[in-house]
């Protein structure tokens, strides 16, 4: 009997647990979007022109696992406000001139990879 009661409690521990664990998981935000605050060196409010002649995928943060906000092309205008390096590459903050929109762009916007 003492030992179907310990049984029975540790089961009953053990599936509370997971319970709220798994909530927890549910409940846990997915990368959400980051503004100036991730900047590690500002820029005096420069005007750059994309150059790559792909589009570039405007993002919510300094990095891929974002969601993608909007797609530039090439000689599209971006006031830069600052920067940041994540994961080796560096990442600019500011605002798309023709639409208004503020995100993060990697390097590689203003390198003309198509010649």
């Amino acid at each position: 009997m003492r030992r179907t009661n310990l049984r029975k409690t540790f089961f009953t521990g053990a599936a509370t647990v997971i319970v709220a664990l798994g909530g927890s998981l549910l409940m846990a935000p997915s990368a959400s979007a980051v503004g100036s605050s991730a900047c590690t060196k500002n820029i005096a409010d420069q005007t750059w022109n994309v150059t790559n002649t792909f589009r570039s995928v405007m993002q919510n943060g300094p990095g891929y696992r974002y969601a993608n906000k909007e797609e530039l092309w090439a000689g599209a205008p971006f006031r830069v406000y600052c920067k940041t390096k994540k994961s080796g590459i560096t990442w600019y903050y500011g605002k798309h001139l023709n639409g208004g929109i503020k995100g993060w762009l990697d390097y590689r916007a203003f390198e003309d990879f198509g010649t």
